[in-house]
């Protein structure tokens, strides 16, 4: 594989390093912006500038490591692909100077009253800081009037489109919703002709950006491309997550919430495509890093998990909510599922760190994590549903225990890497026949956890715990439906895998299924005549079966 190299002499040079500098630039008034205000007769509905300005800043910071770590064309890719999306920014954000009372932006102000809000210095710093976003993406185009690298065509074109048109769907619907008949929730379709023109094209820019990076036959094009769709992803969803979460009267949408999954899905692809070209042994010397040691892997996956279970521990100790009032908030009941989760990841992030039980334990991060996220739902719930009512704001625990999620996803990659070098190394290996007392308890498994799933754990006066049906806990129900999901994925992989490690996988998701026992006796106190219900008793029946199937599979290890 050949790979073209950039002389900092040549005109392409200078056009990504000037493209570079308008980038910057441009970011650099679009922090500023905010910070001084785009109109005259409101303020933001919450503090707002340090996201925006972290928001802006995001790709041009990225850029500049990339062109210093010597990938100028992974940067030209990421610029390029914020130009893109610069341009429907640019007329969204001039109906704020057209008619800002038909915007929708409470991250840069909130009307209190009917009376007229008037443009401000800060919409002409936004407006100039997109037109140098342009024509930064315009000098980058092409990789700066450079030949592309055709040596490794590209893979997985199809997956990133995808990801990129559920994206532009939800880009189409309301950002946030509202029941503030001053601050209006409208989405693209609402505005008037500039704003819904600025709307159209954002959400068009998404699918054209992706597919331009996908099909590139340069590998850089294609990570740089991908990775700026993801941050001009985030620069246009995160603030209206955020004034949903936080704000008095407004809440989240299912669309918003699409598109930041999305934003995080895409990078993710490219990765995916190298990393398996490089377990095919088609390695570039030249591009590609070596791959790590096991032993590296599981020290890194040990390092995010012990992390990632400080911050869910440390997160249940601090206070989940701050009330509006300025008084103590009540503890909430299901912070003790908080403790038990996060002790368990923790345990197992240890033993990743110790040589002699780091591929034993190894699979069971997987179950365990899952876990944390389900003890977290009904933290997310409750945090949530008293921030739009407005009488609390999520507190510095809450925040603590988000944090849990991306840290825990890292560990988790590691260890997948881990695992796939570690098939690679060993070789195909002679497919064995499953015993029938082990299939027996992992079907037995499987049945058990639906209807722990399915049936409520616990009952009460006038009080039902969250199933698989969304009701008045979605968060808890779509986490249910995620976790139940991946649990029968994973029995499915565990009949096909060696003794050992499904074992491990198994006893994993007896920690899942313990989180969900445990929701009688560690949050029932709180529910007057609280009783089990049979999700409990089918909970504890899948914790039996799984750990009798992972018995049984231990035991074949060792033989």
């Amino acid at each position: 594989m050949t790979r073209i190299e950039l002389d900092n002499q040549t005109p392409a040079a200078a056009r990504l390093r000037t493209s570079w500098a308008l980038a910057a630039a441009g970011a650099l008034l679009l922090s500023l912006g905010p910070l001084i205000g785009v109109v005259d007769g409101a303020d933001p509905a919450f503090t707002s500038w340090p996201l925006l300005a972290l928001l802006a800043l995001a790709p041009p910071v990225v850029a500049g490591v990339l062109l210093m770590r010597g990938r100028p064309f992974v940067a030209a890719g990421l610029i390029a692909a914020t130009g893109v999306f610069a341009i429907g920014r640019l007329l969204s954000d001039a109906q704020v100077f057209l008619d800002a009372m038909d915007v929708a932006r409470p991250e840069l102000f909130r009307p209190t009253t009917l009376v007229a809000v008037t443009p401000a210095l800060g919409v002409w710093l936004l407006i100039a800081g997109h037109l140098l976003t342009i024509a930064a993406g315009a000098l980058s185009a092409g990789r700066a009037g450079m030949p592309a690298d055709e040596s490794e065509p590209p893979t997985l074109v199809a997956i990133p489109i995808a990801i990129s048109l559920f994206a532009a769907v939800g880009l189409l619907g309301k950002p946030f919703t509202s029941n503030d008949p001053f601050q209006l929730d409208r989405g693209p379709w609402d505005l008037p002709a500039v704003g819904l023109i600025g709307g159209l094209l954002v959400a068009v820019a998404v699918p054209l950006a992706t597919a331009l990076a996908a099909s590139s036959p340069d590998p850089d094009t294609r990570e740089g491309g991908t990775l700026g769709v993801s941050l001009s992803l985030l620069a246009v969803v995160v603030p209206p997550l955020a004034a949903g979460t936080v704000v008095t009267g407004l809440g989240i949408t299912g669309g918003s919430v699409s598109v930041f999954t999305a934003a995080l899905l895409l990078p993710v692809v490219p990765l995916l495509g190298r990393t398996a070209r490089l377990l095919r042994g088609e390695r570039d010397a030249t591009r590609d890093p070596e791959l790590p040691t096991l032993r590296r892997l599981h020290v890194t996956a040990g390092v995010f998990a012990v992390l990632a279970a400080t911050a869910m521990l440390v997160g249940a100790f601090l206070p989940q909510l701050t009330l509006s009032t300025g008084g103590t908030a009540p503890d909430l009941a299901s912070v003790s599922l908080l403790w038990v989760a996060g002790l368990a990841f923790g345990v197992l992030g240890l033993l990743l760190l110790v040589p002699g039980t780091a591929a034993v334990v190894r699979p069971a991060l997987f179950g365990a994590y899952l876990a944390m996220q389900l003890a977290a739902a009904g933290i997310t719930e409750v945090v949530t549903a008293a921030s739009q009512v407005g009488v609390a704001q999520p507190g510095a625990g809450f925040w603590l225990m988000v944090v849990e999620a991306p840290l825990g996803l890292l560990a988790l990659a590691c260890t997948a890497l881990a695992s796939a070098i570690e098939r690679e190394n060993l070789g195909e290996r002679k497919k064995e026949q499953l015993p029938v007392a082990e299939l027996g308890a992992i079907l037995l498994a499987g049945l058990f956890a639906i209807g722990a799933f399915a049936l409520p754990t616990t009952r009460g006066a006038e009080y039902t715990s969250p199933t698989l049906i969304p009701d008045n806990d979605p968060a808890v129900s779509w986490t249910l439906l995620l976790a139940l999901t991946t649990l029968i994925m994973t029995l499915v992989a565990v009949s096909r895998s060696r003794p050992a490690r499904g074992a491990a996988s198994l006893v994993g998701l007896a920690v899942l299924m313990g989180v969900r026992a445990l929701e009688l006796p560690l949050t029932g106190d709180r529910v007057a005549g609280a009783v089990a219900a049979p999700g409990t008793w089918l909970a504890l029946a899948a914790i039996a079966a799984l750990l009798v199937a992972a018995g049984l599979m231990g035991s074949r290890a060792s033989r």
